[in-house]
């Protein structure tokens, strides 16, 4: 049997309990109360957020599998960045709304984060508002989860602008057609396009391993410093120059180089952008053109120089050819007069290589020999060298019609060049031939015969790459080589016709080929000696600035038979001709010097002379015998030509020549 409380117990069991539901009332009170704040915190952060939420429901078939999600809240954030309207949404399915691209996929997924209380995030294009969003899905509890849209779609498109901007830039940088670099302040290469590597020489692994400083040629290292250093100090903003860069094969390429700075946030120097152009072609033209000016110059002097040389061995020439036809064979004046006359013709060479070698000009041609004039040449140009000509000459070798002077200086070319390449001596094999060459080959279009001469030696040869710039003025190999010699060779032989061609082997020799068009005439070699004379009668008027050549000529004509006047300019000799002309005692013949200083030549007083006699027989004389006139006599009015200086026995075989023809 229990006992049963009493009274007192009972009322203060009540106040306990009194007690105790005060305590949940008021604790109520606040759970209503922090339940009103964090319901009216979630309204006011789900209503103001930046970004679109939407909480969903996931709907599942009676298997348990995700089909569906239902929305059940959307804030207004939801149309900014969706362009969904949060009325057409809300207890709508996702089904229903059917704006979402591979809807079944993305349910399969809302249901994966239902389940495994993960959140997922991805990106998904919704084409028919053009938009791009920034997805995420996180799990609430049961079924229900949120969903958040951050729209994106520009960042895409700056993405997408700036993705195509660099591959314009990297399409631009490398395909460039002038070199483009990136160094780092140090000046080490960071970044380059294919150009510059093609034009400084390197490939682009060689070149990362280097700075610009390592490949600038010396002289330029200095200057290119110092504008580096007023860069980088903002005293300029970018630099041009032209400057050189040493490629890797140690040849020199000219550029034009164009510099500027690139610097960061803070004004620290981040990198140097260089671009170069390639201007080796233009600066080679431009050293061409200095040397052509430095030539013309030079041939312009030494035209004037030989003239008057020429003037002066005249004197020489003629006065010994005529005392020689004054002495005895067996007198020892004799035989050094003979020396003195050998001394001038050397000369005479001399000069005529001379103008040749600074003026070009038309080749004077004669029929000639053209084995003696090599066994000449060589003879003259290895006397005191090391190496040895062997000859190889065909006895029955045709005629050609050459300026032997001109010849004369391609075969001492050839010969020097050959012994050059063979520093310890050698041998220098020289072979002439006869040869007809078929039509529509690499040499003539037509067919037709030629002398073929082949100088050969057993050198240091010639490389593939300097082979095909041979015949290119100023192009030489040697460190003292002015490059014209075999340009000059080229020049005169396709000025006389001919081919000139080259074979070579490194360590093996070279062999150059000339092919000269054969002469239909018979060579008949003239001896200068007192049986060739001439005897005539008449008036010879002779026109020449200088009065030793005057007295020279006019002695050598007046022992000939001829009466003889003089005059020192074209002015003179025109007055002096018309008068004799008309007085019915013209002159028999005129000898014209071509050129005259501050006066009229040879030229212009030819012109004057058929005015007043259209059968004038006139001769044109120089000291300039490379002048197209003396090449080209006979279109001009002129009967014949003789250059200076001469001999005798030259002017008696051209007056025979002449006076022959007109009987």
């Amino acid at each position: 049997m229990t006992n049963k409380p009493t009274y007192k117990e009972l009322e203060q069991r009540v106040k306990e309990l009194e007690q105790a539901l005060k305590q949940i009332k008021t604790e109520h009170k606040q759970s209503e109360k922090s339940l009103r704040f964090s319901n009216a915190r979630f309204r006011n952060l789900f209503e103001n957020a930046a970004f679109g939420i939407i909480i969903c429901r996931l709907i599942k078939d009676e298997k348990g599998r995700a089909i569906d999600f239902e929305h059940l809240q959307v804030n207004a954030a939801t149309r900014r960045h969706t362009g969904f309207n949060p009325e057409t949404l809300v207890g709508k399915r996702a089904l229903e709304v059917a704006a979402i691209e591979d809807i079944a996929n993305i349910i399969k997924i809302y249901g994966q984060v239902v389940a495994t209380g993960k959140p997922y995030e991805y990106e998904q294009h919704f084409t028919i508002y053009d938009r791009t969003l920034q997805v995420g899905a996180f799990p609430i509890e049961d079924d229900l989860f949120a969903l958040t849209f951050i729209d994106i779609t520009k960042r895409k498109h700056s993405e997408k602008a700036l993705r195509e901007s660099e591959l314009r830039f990297r399409s631009t940088f490398e395909q460039a057609a002038v070199g483009i670099c990136h160094t780092n302040p140090s000046g080490k290469f960071v970044r380059l396009n294919k150009r510059f590597s093609d034009i400084v020489g390197y490939s682009k692994n060689e070149i990362f391993l280097l700075t610009w400083q390592d490949i600038t040629h010396p002289d330029d290292l200095e200057a290119d410093l110092e504008y580096v250093k007023q860069v980088v100090n903002n005293e300029i903003q970018t630099y041009s120059m032209e400057k050189r860069f040493i490629r890797k094969d140690n040849s020199i390429v000219w550029v034009n180089l164009t510099v500027s700075l690139v610097r960061g946030n803070t004004g620290e120097p981040q990198y140097f952008i260089g671009v170069i152009e390639d201007i080796d072609y233009r600066k080679k033209m431009e050293e061409q053109l200095r040397q052509n000016q430095k030539m013309e110059a030079i041939g312009v002097l030494a035209g004037g120089i030989a003239h008057d040389f020429n003037n002066l061995l005249g004197v020489i020439s003629g006065n010994v050819s005529f005392a020689l036809s004054q002495l005895n064979y067996s007198k020892e004046l004799f035989e050094a007069l003979e020396d003195v006359q050998e001394g001038t013709k050397q000369a005479q060479n001399l000069t005529q290589q001379l103008l040749t070698f600074a003026k070009g000009g038309e080749p004077i041609k004669r029929t000639a020999n053209l084995n003696h004039l090599i066994i000449e040449s060589a003879k003259f140009v290895t006397r005191g060298a090391k190496s040895k000509c062997e000859f190889s000459l065909a006895n029955d070798l045709w005629a050609v019609e050459i300026d032997s002077g001109q010849i004369n200086q391609v075969i001492s070319n050839l010969i020097i060049n050959a012994s050059q390449a063979m520093p310890d001596g050698g041998r220098i094999k020289i072979r002439t031939e006869n040869t007809e060459i078929e039509a529509d080959n690499n040499l003539t279009q037509q067919a037709d015969r030629f002398i073929k001469v082949t100088v050969e030696d057993q050198g240091i040869g010639i490389s593939e790459k300097h082979l095909k710039k041979i015949f290119e003025p100023f192009f030489s190999t040697k460190q003292k080589g002015s490059g014209l010699g075999l340009a000059t060779s080229y020049s005169i032989i396709k000025k006389h016709g001919g081919h000139i061609t080259v074979y070579s082997e490194l360590d093996k020799g070279t062999a150059f080929h000339i092919y000269l068009p054969a002469s239909s005439d018979i060579y008949k070699e003239i001896k200068e000696n007192k049986d060739h004379s001439h005897h005539g009668q008449g008036k010879i008027l002779i026109m020449d600035d200088q009065e030793p050549i005057l007295e020279m000529l006019g002695r050598l004509l007046n022992q000939m038979g001829y009466e003889t006047a003089f005059s020192t300019d074209g002015v003179q000799a025109v007055e002096m001709y018309q008068k004799a002309y008309q007085s019915q005692h013209p002159y028999d013949l005129i000898i014209l010097d071509l050129t005259v200083p501050g006066g009229m030549g040879g030229a212009e007083t030819i012109l004057e002379l058929l005015k007043i006699d259209p059968k004038v027989k006139a001769i044109v004389s120089s000291g300039y015998s490379n002048d197209p006139i003396m090449a080209n006599y006979n279109e001009y009015g002129f009967c014949g030509v003789i250059a200076k200086p001469y001999t005798k026995s030259q002017l008696t075989q051209l007056l025979n020549k002449i006076f022959q023809e007109e009987h």
